[in-house]
């Protein structure tokens, strides 16, 4: 075989190693790159609860962004995924009941595989998963193999983030239109650290649940209480809601 063929061949073979070699450097600092740059939770804590425990919400909202979490989820598989099978890890853990008491399986991911615009609930054993995968991540399975999708999974959290952060900041508006400086408000309702009230100054004002009591307030803040809304935020007033409420009448 002529020398000079033999040099080509194995310079051809050594730069296609190299061509090799760098693009799965590139791959794997990409992936780095969008993992380090998302806005990842705590490890472990499932995106939907971090979100929630940053916010105070009404119970219908609160209810609405679990509910659409799973529309959210089904559409973006259906946009990227096509018939593929898209897996989501949802908790750290999986949830459920035996006579009548909450238990939890630390042992297994709770996963979600989304096909064909259905979505079923899965259980991995947390021995079988790849380190690099973990809570709120997206993986395929490739030759029974884990593999995560690390531009998924960034692009599957924001849209997460933006439809629940839609539904905040329109409550939030809307509460902001019931607050009215000077006005006073009777508790109607005790519902955990949220209050229905009434506004005594406008009744025409519909009725609302109310999240934002100052922690001081929340453990007098029982049926009849009066608060006055003044400096942006909530004070106590009076005791008398009852009798002010049937005066307005």
């Amino acid at each position: 075989m002529n020398l000079d063929l033999v040099n080509d061949l194995f310079n051809n073979l050594k730069e296609n190693k190299l061509v090799q070699n760098f693009m799965k450097e590139l791959s794997n600092n990409l992936g780095n790159n969008l993992r380090n740059n998302s806005n990842y939770t705590d490890e472990g804590v499932p995106l939907i609860e971090d979100i929630l425990s940053k916010n105070s919400l009404t119970t219908g909202n609160e209810n609405s962004i679990r509910w659409k979490e799973n529309d959210v989820i089904l559409k973006y598989a259906e946009q990227n995924f096509n018939n593929d099978s898209m897996y989501f890890v949802k908790d750290s853990k999986k949830t459920y009941w035996l006579n009548n008491q909450e238990h939890y399986n630390n042992d297994v991911y709770y996963v979600l595989k989304v096909q064909n615009d259905k979505i079923e609930e899965m259980e991995i054993n947390k021995k079988e998963m790849p380190k690099d995968i973990g809570v709120n991540d997206v993986f395929r399975i490739e030759n029974d193999k884990y593999m995560i999708d690390d531009i998924a999974t960034k692009e599957l959290q924001e849209e997460i983030t933006n439809m629940a952060h839609g539904i905040i900041n329109k409550q939030n508006m809307n509460l902001d239109n019931y607050r009215k400086e000077g006005h006073l408000y009777m508790v109607i309702e005790e519902l955990g650290n949220n209050r229905f009230l009434k506004d005594l100054t406008d009744s025409t004002n519909p009725e609302f649940e109310e999240v934002n009591i100052p922690k001081d307030l929340l453990n007098k803040a029982t049926e009849g209480m009066v608060l006055e809304y003044t400096n942006g935020k909530y004070e106590y007033y009076s005791d008398d809601g009852f009798e002010r409420a049937e005066e307005t009448h």
